[in-house]
């Protein structure tokens, strides 16, 4: 045996070193051993080290190793952990109030004297108060998943602000609460970090363009459904975000540090931001942003570090975190570091930024914050509730006199979600009994002494978070007229925009409301608004059908479960009256005979899975309807056909649009869908689906990638939904999808898309003269495209080119745009006439039959002319004129191109159909009146618009 023991030994030896990971060589600039934050820290407080095993900035700590040390430290006398909100993915977010052991046990008592400054109403000496209680800073980190040294850095403050023995920071802690929110979007961090897992290797990488710094679709900026949470704050669609606004408004913070990352090659930007500013941005913030801006100055500086304020952040959205929590009397302040994903990038100086120091500026800026605030603190409460007592005067502030009133209508679930985001928000809502006022619209629309009924909504612009109220409520701030000038010249000199957003987010627009901006305040007489405990009722059993009014946007959540129980579901097109109950178009009917072969109980079927809904389903007993309404054997009764739905993800398809959908249709409407990779959806058997959705794309369209196979499923009896950059790749002669164009591809020939307006127009409200209609002998004849000698005619085909090439550098970068509704189209059951539709950059629509166009921005108003006109490539009639911009900027150029233009359209293909949506219907999840329409095209679209075979 001896003899084979050496030779084994030695193939031993050699497999060994030839398996043997190789030594990587040593990186220049990567070595960075000083501390975060250094000081005497008390060493019976377990340091990050002796939890994680590695020191802070050495890498990303993962959401479970963040939780370990915060847990860990909650048993200091110095802290008390709080779990404010569960993420989607079900990781619980915490923040960490850090004070003195005084404070900590008299936090209760804190928060209180906190909430009485906030709401001066009833209090008299808030000033007193004031002066007596800690101010709080609120330190957040990390809303962006892969922006992680914030994260990491608020492990280093939380640590120094426990463990420190020094002098400086017991002053902090006697005179302040400390709140820190590590890790505001866990489910994105650690996709991210699995990511960064992936792509670490043996030898260290420092090339920003390496998988391992940039992690691949969606990256872990967003949340589980791809939304971005920075965005989110005014909207409060997730319960990350729903959690955190809760928390933040029982502690009133004065200070409020968000923490972000950007460009690797980038240096460190903070606050303040540069113009435009939010009108309702409170000035008193300008002094104070200017203050800690030079202390944060100062603390770079001592290091020879690099940085900027302002240049591309402006402050005009109020859905940032820090623009929010300024909104509501902080002093908001934005970091900005230079990002780094792991060990550290390479940088065009031929320098390393290490992640380490990524992190060590992150805690450096929190720390020259919060000393900033300790000099200051006395100064800032005052203000606080100064500022305060102002928002809640009677008179003599801006706010005294503003109002808004919502008049309610039948869609009771969107009004029940309006309320409850005013409610989040602390946003007071009250009811009035019936009262006249004047004011306008939401459309722009002046109003004079009108009537209001009673049980209409009123929000008082005079209450605590007046600010906040006025930039959430207000129809339609503008930006000053030097701004307006550097933007003109932007787009000009370099074709692009100096704005980072949208250009509005006005609330009752977004919910498509019924809205009132009043000049004189409000009604003298309120009542707080209370939310009806259950609104709907048992469900009676029936002769012949159950309906559900569709005016609720929840009707076609409603039909699609039904249809997922079973249940055959039909809609109405026109209102209809049976036995003295009327209901809307679109309205839900259940009939015994469609469902003979149900084997269950259809009434308690219809019941449960109304009830919870809150939607009233009305036994019937006749299917004859009143005069000339509908009876119920007649085709104004669509049958449905269940929606199997498809969503293309992945690779160049946007996220955000992609989550949005995904949100709407899995976690509002807990619709069953497969969401698909759109490398792969070309070799699939699409056949399993009726209805395929293609989001917006940041590259190639996967309408493009799949070609024929997608024109097959669609002749087959396919419902294809296409939204912006995908609904411009299906506008295309190249696609085979139908007639929509763009407009920059029809310029040659627009005689077809004007004869379509006409025709629409005249088909709305036709005029009859009853003497040449019943004339024995013919009349003579005019037709709607005859204006006579004086009208201007269209440009020839290379001027509207140039015209058109122009106008297009002014679209908009997201304003509000008032759209006209088809009352007639099956696509906009649940809508009002007229449609608040958020426009960007989007494709420009044209259609003209065979398309159908059911809604088209710019609505008709009266004008006192006898003469058609010309707006654009079109033709405004006679007596009329188009109204365009509701809120937001919206350049004249832009203005003309866009009127006309289709926000929706349907065309018949084959035995399918294609449904194009110019922008997106579900905008950051927060439009409910645009996404009524994308919840229409896809529960209804199979049973409306295509064709299907008869099945057993």
């Amino acid at each position: 045996m001896r003899r084979w023991t050496l030779p084994l030994v030695a193939s031993l030896v050699i497999a060994a070193a030839t398996n043997a990971q190789v030594a990587p060589p040593p990186v220049a600039g990567l070595a960075d051993t000083a501390p975060i934050l250094g000081g005497d820290h008390d060493p019976s407080i377990k340091s990050p080290r002796d939890m994680l095993g590695f020191e802070v900035g050495d890498q990303a700590a993962t959401h479970a190793e963040i939780e370990r040390c915060f847990k860990e430290w909650d048993a200091s006398p110095r802290a008390q952990l709080v779990e404010y909100a569960r993420s989607h993915e079900n990781r619980p977010l915490y923040y960490m109030v850090i004070s003195s052991e005084a404070n900590i046990r008299n936090l209760n008592s804190i928060k209180a004297d906190l909430a009485r400054i906030a709401d001066p109403r009833n209090n008299a000496d808030t000033d007193g108060l004031a002066r007596s209680t800690p101010a709080v800073a609120w330190l957040a980190y990390s809303i962006h998943g892969d922006e992680t040294s914030g994260a990491d850095a608020a492990i280093a403050v939380a640590y120094h602000l426990i463990a420190s023995r020094d002098d400086e920071v017991r002053d902090m802690l006697n005179n302040l609460l400390i709140i820190i929110d590590p890790m505001m979007n866990p489910d994105g961090r650690d996709r991210f970090l699995k990511m960064v897992r992936e792509h670490r290797g043996n030898v260290p990488n420092v090339d920003d363009q390496s998988l391992l710094h940039t992690g691949y679709w969606p990256a872990g900026r967003t949340n589980h459904y791809m939304f971005d949470l920075n965005r989110d704050w005014i909207f409060g669609v997730h319960p990350e975000t729903r959690g955190r606004i809760k928390a933040v408004g029982e502690w009133n913070p004065v200070l409020f540090v968000d923490a972000h990352e950007m460009g690797s090659q980038d240096t460190y930007l903070f606050s303040p931001p540069r113009a435009p500013i939010n009108p309702n941005f409170p000035q008193r913030r300008d002094h104070w942003n200017a203050m800690f801006a030079r202390e944060q100055a100062a603390a770079f500086d001592a290091n020879g570090w690099r940085y900027y304020t302002g240049e591309w952040n402006e402050g005009w959205y109020p859905g940032y975190s820090d623009a929010w929590a300024a909104h509501r009397g902080a002093v908001g302040i934005l970091y900005e570091q230079a990002g780094v994903a792991h060990n550290g990038v390479l940088q065009a100086n031929g320098g390393v930024l290490t992640y380490k120091r990524s992190v060590r500026q992150q805690a450096t800026s929190s720390i020259a914050n919060i000393r900033t605030l300790l000099q200051h603190h006395t100064q800032l409460m005052e203000e606080f509730a100064a500022e305060r007592r102002n928002n809640v005067a009677d008179r003599g502030t801006p706010f005294a006199d503003r109002a808004w009133a919502i008049i309610p209508d039948t869609n009771t679930t969107r009004l029940e979600r309006f309320t409850d985001l005013m409610h989040l928000q602390g946003i007071e809502v009250h009811s009035a009994e019936a009262f006249r006022a004047s004011g306008k619209d939401t459309f722009g629309r002046a109003i004079n002494n009108i009537q209001f009924p009673d049980g209409t909504l009123i929000i008082r612009g005079a209450q605590p978070d007046a600010p906040l109220v006025s930039t959430m409520l207000g129809f339609d701030p503008r930006m000053d007229d030097e701004f307006l000038a550097d933007e003109r010249r932007e787009i000009l000199k370099k074709g692009q925009s100096k704005l980072y957003d949208v250009t509005t987010w006005n609330i009752p627009m977004m919910f498509g409301l019924d809205a009132y901006e009043l000049t004189a305040g409000a009604p003298a007489r309120l009542d707080p608004f209370e939310a009806p405990a259950s609104r709907s009722t048992p469900v009676g059993a029936a002769d012949v059908a159950w309906v559900v009014d569709g005016a609720d946007d929840d009707t076609a959540m409603l039909a699609a479960q039904l249809m997922e129980r079973g249940v055959e579901v039909r809609i109405a097109t026109k209102p209809i009256t049976w036995a003295a109950h009327s209901f809307s178009r679109g309205s839900v009917v259940v009939t015994i005979d469609d469902n003979r072969q149900f084997s269950g109980d259809l009434r308690r079927i219809v019941q449960d899975s109304s009830r919870p809904l809150g939607l009233d389903a009305i036994a019937v007993n006749t299917g004859l309807g009143e005069g000339e309404l509908p009876d119920l054997g007649g085709e104004n009764f669509v049958l449905l056909e269940r929606p199997r739905v498809a969503l293309v993800s992945r690779d160049s398809v946007n996220s955000y649009d992609a989550g949005a959908i995904w949100h709407e249709l899995d976690y509002r409407m807990g619709l069953p869908l497969s969401v698909l990779d759109e490398d792969s959806v070309s070799f699939m058997d699409l056949r399993r689906y009726n209805t395929i959705i293609v989001p917006a794309a940041w590259g190639e369209s996967p309408v493009t990638k799949m070609g024929e196979a997608l024109k097959q499923w669609v002749d087959a009896g396919g419902t294809l939904i296409a939204i912006d950059s995908s609904a411009a790749a299906v506008a295309t002669s190249d696609s085979n999808l139908g007639s929509v164009r763009q407009l920059s591809d029809v310029l040659d020939d627009l005689s077809a898309y004007e004869l379509a307006l006409l025709r629409e127009h005249a088909g709305r409200d036709p005029q009859i003269d009853h003497d040449r209609v019943w004339s024995m002998s013919p009349s003579d004849v005019s037709y709607p495209w005859q204006f006579g000698d004086d009208f201007p005619a269209l440009p020839d085909a290379e001027e509207l080119k140039r015209r058109d090439t122009w106008q297009s550098n002014f679209m908009p970068q997201g304003a509000f745009i008032a759209a006209r509704v088809d009352p007639e189209h099956w696509l906009t059951f649940g809508c009002r006439d007229e449609l608040p539709v958020l426009m960007g950059e989007n494709p420009v629509l044209m259609a003209a039959p065979p398309a159908e166009a059911p809604i088209r921005l710019g609505i008709y108003e009266d004008a006192d002319t006898d003469a058609p006109s010309r707006v654009g490539w079109g033709v405004v009639p006679a007596g009329k004129s188009l109204r365009m911009r509701m809120s937001g900027l919206l350049w004249p150029e832009a203005s003309q191109r866009l009127a006309n233009a289709a926000w929706v359209t349907r065309e018949r293909i084959g035995s399918g159909q294609v449904i194009l949506f110019a922008s997106s219907p579900t905008f950051r999840g927060a439009t409910p009146a645009m996404t009524r329409v994308l919840r229409n095209a896809v529960i209804y679209g199979p049973g409306f618009g295509a064709s299907h075979p008869i099945t057993r």
